[in-house]
């Protein structure tokens, strides 16, 4: 029998002895599926903790603190938005920086001054531009004008005219207080009365924030009306209920116009990758609106997340924990779309250099103060891309992580209450939960210029809508969420990184997240609208009424099989890495085959209910075998180079030859178009036609898609 002290001892040695063994390691829980990237979860933790929002909505301070007016400096040498990106990125120690001046055509005016003074019943000052930059709308002219302010209903406008009614005496030489600007035959009527100058407001929500203005343009052309100005809803209300009281309000209205020479200008940086030949990845975001809209969230966001983007990728590659990428990536920002198409005209081929764009527009707002949802708008159908399944992914991972997830696979949080289990948010930034939706290809950004078909780079735009300040003077970075700017960096900078270095793991991850979306994609698009069209169908239609279903699904799967395809554009190409990509490829032929086999015998079983023979097989005819065998590229001297068919000198004598072209060919403008941006020197004439018909959804004759095709080849935009 042992005594208690001995007892004690033996007890305390092997307690003693297990502080000096080393600690066993747990093993590392698989990743969940529904947390499941491209990246492997040590990428995506250097990315996400070297990433800071806060310094994102710093520089947006520094960036577009307020919307002041421009110096005269600005127009002669450097704007200040990209001077300042510019020298920030040498702060960082980016040498690989260039800033590029690209003249333009015209002339651009710009309001130096503008002023609302009130001289009767009691003088003050109303609005000035310095204070509210939205006052002066465009089209406005110089002018310095003084008059009584009087208040026009839409009703006694639009009643002008109507009957030889003609404009009240009394309107000469007011200025009015209208709901809007005017424009056309309005303008017009306003000037034949002798009004000189308009007071109008524009607002997002005139309850909700009564003190905002949206910049705004009207018709100001004709003599002697001149200007108009853009007041707040509360400025312009209490305007309206002083008239209504009966008081005599006279007013001074005062504004500066000025031409200057027209421009742009490009920031342009990269990180070199190690195989520079290859395809990278792009970064763009707009410097600003035309030269007077300045806004924090519209777009200095997207320039500032993306230089948040740079610095923390760089400084990841420097420290160690990122290797140097394989493929180059690029940052672009310049003026919304006319900077763009100038630098891409200034650097012909740059499209060649890589494989995707991202776009950013507007990224930086709290989603719960605008009611928003964090939105991305796709890559088309004629650029199909890895792009669209791989944002997806990541999108769908920082929503798993930063929301309350009720699922049985959803990621949890601490026990005892509802966190966040991975929380991706600022100290000083809100702790909203994230929300995202995924649209189709949206258009109004820079997006546009690389979807084109002279440029052709799979593109997508990530932006926050609604947005409460949008083209407004209360688009400040007050306003602005350090977690979502947070969150908006890493998305793009995971998206750029799975591109940039796909190793051959990531390959397979990213061949996996791009055919689960595309599954997803076809079964929400294509499926639902073959089957809806056989569903509505009558003995008449059925026919066609299948064709176009098979037309639907076949481009759905071919889109999805195309996508799946351009992860060749940026993996290694090594042995496992193609067969990794073939057996991604292959449930995708099969279920093309399926597809077509449903749309078939659902057709049938229609055929049936319809007491009708069953459609017969679409069959190759002679003129289809004869297009398959041509296939249109871009013409060398357009690719590139040109990007506005509409502004072609030979296409526009070409339509005006023949200005019953488009009837003759049967085709509509929008199936137009959509043939140009199929081209692309690897699909037929034939298959043009069935993608334009699957994207559009819409019956495309061949011989007219053919017959345009052969146009364009005659003004020297196709070569076959």
């Amino acid at each position: 029998m042992r005594s208690p002290t001995m007892i004690n001892a033996f007890s305390f040695v092997p307690a003693v002895i297990l502080l000096f063994l080393p600690a066993a390691v747990p093993a590392q829980p698989p990743v969940p599926k529904s947390l499941r990237t491209p990246l492997p979860p040590d990428t995506i933790g250097v990315l996400s903790s070297e990433l800071s929002g806060q310094r994102i909505h710093n520089n947006l301070v520094r960036l577009a603190g307020a919307p002041w007016l421009r110096t005269a400096a600005e127009f002669s040498d450097t704007f200040y938005e990209s001077r300042a990106i510019h020298d920030l990125l040498r702060e960082y120690g980016v040498s690989t920086t260039r800033l590029e001046k690209h003249p333009g055509a015209g002339t651009f005016e710009y309001p130096t001054e503008g002023e609302l003074r009130m001289l009767e019943p009691q003088k003050r000052l109303v609005a000035c531009l310095e204070a509210d930059p939205a006052l002066v709308a465009r089209g406005s002219r110089t002018a310095d004008i003084t008059g009584e302010l009087i208040y026009l209903s839409p009703a006694e406008l639009e009643a002008v005219g109507k009957a030889s009614q003609p404009a009240p005496p009394a309107w000469r030489g007011k200025v009015a207080l209208l709901w809007s600007h005017p424009s056309g035959q309005d303008a017009k009527k306003l000037a034949d009365a002798g009004v000189q100058a308009v007071v109008a407001f524009n607002a997002r929500d005139r309850y909700t924030d009564p003190n905002q203005a949206v910049y705004s343009s009207g018709s100001y052309e004709h003599d002697p009306l001149a200007m108009g100005l853009t007041v707040s809803w509360r400025q312009w209300s209490e305007l309206l209920e002083d008239l209504h009281l009966g008081k005599k309000i006279v007013v001074r209205a005062k504004a500066r116009v000025e031409k200057v020479p027209d421009r742009s200008e490009t920031v342009y940086s990269w990180i070199p990758g190690t195989e520079p030949d290859g395809k990278g990845v792009l970064f763009t975001a707009h410097l600003f609106d035309g030269y007077v809209k300045r806004g924090a969230n519209d777009n200095m966001s997207g320039c500032a997340i993306q230089l948040e983007i740079l610095r923390a990728v760089r400084r990841l590659i420097v420290d160690g924990q990122l290797p140097q990428p394989r493929r180059t990536i690029h940052f672009l920002w310049t003026n919304e779309v006319s900077g763009t198409y100038a630098f891409l005209q200034d650097h012909p081929g740059f499209g060649d250099r890589v494989s995707i764009a991202i776009n950013m527009d507007m990224v930086g707002e709290g989603l719960r103060s605008n009611n928003a949802v964090l939105r991305m708008g796709q890559s088309p159908g004629h650029l199909p891309s890895y792009i669209d399944g791989l944002a997806r992914s990541i999108l769908n991972y920082v929503w798993r992580t930063n929301d309350v997830i009720f699922m049985a696979d959803g990621p949890r949080g601490r026990p005892g209450g509802q966190y966040f289990p991975v929380p991706m948010v600022e100290k000083n930034g809100s702790s909203d939960a994230f929300r995202f939706d995924i649209r189709p290809t949206m258009g109004g950004s820079d997006q546009i210029c690389f979807h084109n078909p002279s440029v052709a780079v799979p593109a997508i735009m990530l932006l926050i809508w609604p947005d409460l300040c949008y083209h407004a003077d209360t688009d400040t970075p007050d306003r602005s969420d350090p977690t979502q700017l947070k969150r908006a960096a890493f998305i793009g900078a995971a998206c750029a990184w799975a591109a940039a270095c796909c190793t051959d793991d990531v390959a397979a991850g990213l061949a996996e997240a791009v055919s689960e979306y595309g599954f997803l994609r076809v079964a929400e698009r294509e499926l639902p609208r073959a089957l809806g069209r056989l569903q509505a169908a009558d003995a008449a239609k059925l026919p066609s009424e299948t064709a176009q279903a098979l037309a639907l699904v076949s481009f759905g799967a071919g889109r999805e099989l195309g996508a799946l395809g351009s992860i060749a554009d940026v993996f290694s190409g090594s042995e496992p890495a193609r067969k990794s990509l073939e057996s991604s490829l292959q449930p995708w032929e099969l279920y093309r085959t399926a597809l077509g086999n449903q749309i078939t015998q659902y057709a049938a079983f229609r055929a049936a209910q319809l007491k009708i023979d069953a459609p017969a097989p679409p069959q190759n005819s002679v003129l289809q075998q004869q297009y398959e065998k041509i296939i249109p590229t871009m013409a060398p001297a357009v690719k590139g180079r040109q990007f506005d068919l509409s502004a072609d000198e030979k296409y526009s004598q070409a339509m005006k030859d023949r200005p019953d072209a488009m009837k003759t060919l049967g085709i509509t403008r929008a199936q137009a178009t959509a043939i140009l941006n199929y081209v692309n020197g690897k699909r037929s004439i034939a298959e043009i036609r069935t993608d334009v018909a699957g994207d559009l959804d819409e019956a495309v004759p061949l011989e007219g898609a053919a017959g345009y095709l052969e146009l364009l080849k005659s003004v020297g935009w196709v070569v076959y």
